[in-house]
């Protein structure tokens, strides 16, 4: 194992390669997640600027500065929990020369993401670690890094305080979370997203003030009150870990 990674894991999370590039801390017969054989399509929608624009009244370039703005905050490793295919932050993580660790539960989607890098660059850079892990469970050590992003995560859980307070736990004092979500607010993106929740894509729809508000209450691990704006059906949330 790298010992770069291995520095930032506890002692009980025992890191395997799978692939070029690519390592897990699941169980070999833990395999064929949802998201998996379905990176190309995520591409097609999630970087298309047009069904962005339409769908959610926002952009991949704001996507794009939301991750910017954590790859700058504070020092040490910077933890992208679930990086999906990185058609949005490719060129920010490939730039930025930070220890970073690239996690999701989806083999196809790091997969992606790995190659969307190497299309940039031409290859996978030292700083950049991609890692198959649950978000629910993080096998990091406490207060491991100096900043932690979560893009477009929390409309998937139902009890996304499980997700937060284990981003909180792996965040230093110091550092901040920079949370983003889907939410209700916008009608053409609240039809969208009862779709999704029927055919099992998405937890219940929430609005922006349900989702600030249960970000804000003592069970989601982040001090309050937290910093949140809404760009169309986005919520962007940046916040420090709780005492």
């Amino acid at each position: 194992m790298p010992p770069a990674l291995a520095s930032l894991l506890i002692e009980s999370a025992a890191a395997r390669p799978v692939d070029d590039h690519i390592w897990s801390v699941l169980a070999p017969g833990e395999v064929g997640q949802r998201y998996d054989g379905r990176a190309r399509a995520y591409d097609a929608l999630i970087g298309n600027r047009l069904y962005n624009a339409l769908a959610w009244g926002t952009s991949p370039t704001s996507y794009a500065a939301f991750a910017r703005a954590a790859a700058r905050h504070g020092s040490g490793p910077l933890l992208d929990a679930g990086c999906g295919t990185l058609v949005s932050t490719a060129a920010v993580h490939a730039g930025s020369g930070r220890l970073t660790v690239l996690v999701d539960l989806s083999l196809d989607m790091l997969a992606a993401g790995r190659d969307r890098i190497r299309a940039l660059t031409g290859g996978v850079a030292d700083h950049l670690w991609f890692l198959q892990a649950d978000l629910n469970n993080l096998p990091f050590r406490k207060q491991a890094f100096g900043a932690v992003l979560n893009p477009g995560m929390l409309h998937l859980f139902a009890d996304f305080e499980t997700v937060t307070a284990e981003l909180a736990r792996v965040t230093a004092p110091e550092g901040a979370i920079f949370l983003s979500s889907l939410v209700d607010d916008r009608w053409l993106g609240a039809r969208y997203l009862a779709l999704l929740h029927r055919a099992g894509e998405v937890a219940v729809p929430r609005s922006f003030a349900q989702l600030t508000r249960r970000l804000n209450a003592s069970g989601s691990g982040l001090a309050t009150p937290v910093d949140a704006r809404r760009e169309g059906n986005m919520a962007f949330v940046t916040a420090q870990p709780a005492g």
